[in-house]
């Protein structure tokens, strides 16, 4: 990324529920269409199957240093998940690394009101795929690394 790349802080990330709970973090447009982009990388768009994951982007690279203020976001708007070690965000903040198992979109791919996705078959470029994954400690070269 280059020196134009906006930088997040936990301030601009939204942390909501669906109607059916189910976690949320909204960010700004111009940062999830990056992210979404950093979240493909290195997946074969033909294949076919479950298991995808992207490149590991290195610890201080500008996807893993978004991800974990995301991460820092919802542990500040939900501190209950810190102690959830069956949560991703509690391993996280147990072991410095863990997965978001909750959605990470853009403002305009989500309707505040309705709680919803707004415009859902036209807002792929803001909606990130996959789960946010920080490498723990214990990972040897892998720590701090992100992948989705």
């Amino acid at each position: 990324m280059t020196a134009t790349t906006p930088t997040l802080t936990v301030a601009d990330v939204t942390v909501t529920t669906d109607a059916a709970g189910r976690l949320y973090a909204v960010i700004p447009n111009t940062v999830a269409r990056l992210l979404a982009i950093a979240a493909r990388e290195g997946i074969n768009p033909n294949a076919r199957g479950i298991d995808f994951q992207s490149v590991a982007h290195p610890a201080n690279s500008w996807a893993a240093t978004t991800v974990r203020t995301i991460f820092e976001a919802i542990l500040a708007a939900r501190p209950d998940e810190a102690n959830n070690v069956c949560s991703g965000l509690g391993l996280y903040r147990r072991y410095g690394g863990g997965t978001f198992y909750g959605f990470i979109c853009g403002e305009g791919a989500w309707d505040a009101d309705a709680r919803w996705w707004r415009d859902y078959d036209n807002t792929h470029d803001l909606r990130i795929r996959g789960t946010a994954t920080i490498a723990a400690s214990d990972r040897g070269h892998l720590a701090g690394t992100c992948a989705f």
